[in-house]
């Protein structure tokens, strides 16, 4: 009885109560029937003792163990015995590979039975074995005495794969698909020749592929694709370190892409979306670029340039699945399999550059992969996904940086119009844009560095500028190399001011420190007399002019600036 009916009941005994007062007459009070407790249904596939607990040692004994034992034991006993009469030749060949393909027919059969009255975890037992018997039949059929040629095994192996298809579909079940795809390519192994046969293998390991594609398409059954994937990988390595040479490798390229492209479209294809199957299709393209690109290095790697056209081409594929994902999606925002298809593609990018570009091109293209990779870790993406983009696009950064200041050699022949000048206002804008994005006070310690590094590449930069254009006088040179370091200084003191940004003042004072420094101990012994005069006066005018501004508090420091994280935040 639900709980409306219970209250018009209740309101109804309150009014008879009343009635009774009013009237002397004595009512008995109506009392709700009591509602039928609802026990909870055992699932429909978990036919177990009645009265015991799923989870007790008892059911997991009795329903689980015991099974598999007594179908090892039965197992044992039949193997024992058949192999008793093969010895005493009881039984001939043709008789003793039809026992095994009638035994293996018959426990598939029977599997159904017990999975259609509900025990599953018996009938996937049922099936394994089953399968087990048929495939080791068929293989001694062909390989042990020679009954049947190897097309006609290869044929029966395929059937028996065909039909745990079929039956993993009409059954929901992602075990037995896993268990489909796992002898479907324990075949080839199992029916090994010792011989090439590069197009046949790989011809049936696409229609697997493809199969397993169809299969995962539909049904989140990631274990299938798992196994493909394994599979697929393991036999072209079996082939490859056995029968690849050099005229191969127009066909082998043309197989190994073909698997590529299957297993990149599953994303694309996929009908679902399930929790647990999430991170595998999240780490499966990493898996299939690293894995398809790592097989054109062995083929490739006397042709640098040629692995950099695939390197391009596979850049543009895997931003194709991206854009794919996002129309598929129907979102503005990216989400997390398409930005890693994206970081795929920028890695790859990173990868071309080197192998097809020298000197400054590298360092441009690392520069602009690193402000791509930070400019998708501030889309709608998961806080994993952001700070894999975030990490990324930092080592982009740093590589960069780093050919920046100890490997490419630069010539310039302009002052600030050249390729290093405008390599270094690169870095410097994204180091600024990250110390724009990331926050003073949401994320202090970003911030704090990106700032600094802006200001330190910023500074090298101009400082090497400074010194080619007085590369024919030296002593100016020296000069002018401290005369800009005071005017940064400086310039750095005014905007910690202007924008009320403690840390900008700060540095200022380390960059006039380390003028002062420099002054006190190179300039006064290298310069000649008139630029050492002009260089510490105008260093002491400028530090008095600074030290006076803060005595008269002409350069206030704005009170909020002495608590919190001492950033100076903007009122």
């Amino acid at each position: 009885m639900d709980e409306d009916v219970a209250r018009r009941l209740s309101d109804l005994e309150a009014r008879l109560r009343v009635i009774e007062k009013m009237a002397g007459i004595g009512v008995e009070p109506v009392v709700p029937p009591p509602q039928p407790v609802e026990r909870p249904a055992s699932p429909p596939g978990d036919r177990r003792v009645a009265g015991r607990s799923t989870s007790s040692i008892e059911s997991l004994i009795g329903g689980h163990w015991l099974n598999r034992v007594g179908i090892a034991a039965v197992l044992v006993g039949v193997a024992y015995f058949l192999k008793y009469a093969f010895e005493n030749e009881w039984i001939g060949p043709g008789a003793r590979v039809t026992i095994g393909i009638v035994i293996g027919a018959a426990l598939l059969a029977w599997s159904e039975r017990f999975h259609a009255r509900g025990y599953f975890l018996f009938s996937h037992t049922l099936k394994v074995v089953s399968v087990g018997v048929l495939y080791l039949s068929i293989w001694a059929a062909s390989q042990t005495y020679a009954l049947i040629g190897d097309v006609t095994a290869f044929a029966s192996m395929a059937i028996v794969t065909a039909a745990l298809v079929a039956l993993a579909v009409r059954h929901r079940s992602e075990f037995i698909a896993g268990l489909a795809m796992t002898s479907g390519f324990l075949t080839p192994v199992l029916l090994s020749t010792g011989s090439n046969r590069e197009v046949a293998l790989f011809s049936y390991v696409a229609l697997l592929d493809v199969a397993a594609l169809a299969l995962v398409a539909f049904f989140p059954w990631v274990r299938a694709l798992v196994v493909a994937f394994a599979g697929t990988l393991f036999l072209y390595i079996g082939w490859y370190s056995s029968y690849y040479t050099r005229a191969d490798l127009a066909r082998t390229v043309a197989f190994i892409t073909v698997f590529m492209i299957v297993f990149a479209l599953m994303p694309v294809l996929r009908r679902w979306s399930h929790v647990r199957a999430e991170q595998v299709v999240l780490l499966l393209p990493f898996a299939n670029a690293f894995v398809y690109f790592t097989e054109l290095w062995w083929m490739l790697s006397r042709q640098p340039h040629r692995l950099a056209y695939y390197a391009t081409a596979l850049a543009a594929f895997f931003l194709a699945i991206a854009l794919a994902l996002r129309f598929r999606a129907d979102v503005v925002e990216i989400d997390d399999v398409a930005a890693a298809h994206i970081a795929i593609a920028l890695g790859f990018v990173t990868i071309a550059i080197p192998l097809r570009f020298d000197q400054a091109s590298i360092t441009i293209g690392w520069l602009a992969e690193a402000a791509a990779l930070l400019i998708i870790s501030q889309q709608q993406l998961s806080e994993p996904a952001r700070r894999a983009f975030r990490v990324l696009g930092s080592v982009a950064l740093a590589g960069a940086v780093f050919r920046l200041f100890f490997i490419d050699r630069f010539h310039p022949q302009h002052v600030l119009f050249n390729m290093r000048a405008l390599l270094y206002a690169m870095a410097v804008a994204i180091l600024a844009g990250i110390a724009v994005t990331s926050g003073r006070r949401a994320r202090s310690d970003l911030w704090r560095f990106a700032v600094l590094a802006a200001n330190a590449v910023a500074l090298i930069g101009l400082s090497l500028e400074e010194r080619d254009a007085f590369r024919g006088s030296p002593v100016i040179r020296n000069f002018g190399l401290s005369a800009l370091w005071m005017l940064y200084g400086a310039a750095l003191i005014a905007a910690g001011f202007r924008r009320r940004v403690s840390y900008f003042r700060w540095l200022a004072l380390a960059v006039l420190g380390i003028t002062t420094v420099k002054v006190f101990l190179y300039d006064l012994s290298e310069l000649e007399r008139i630029y050492r005069v002009l260089a510490f006066l105008a260093l002491g005018v400028l530090l008095l002019a600074i030290s006076f501004a803060y005595q008269r508090k002409w350069l206030t420091i704005p009170a909020d600036e002495s608590a919190g994280d001492n950033t100076g935040t903007p009122p």
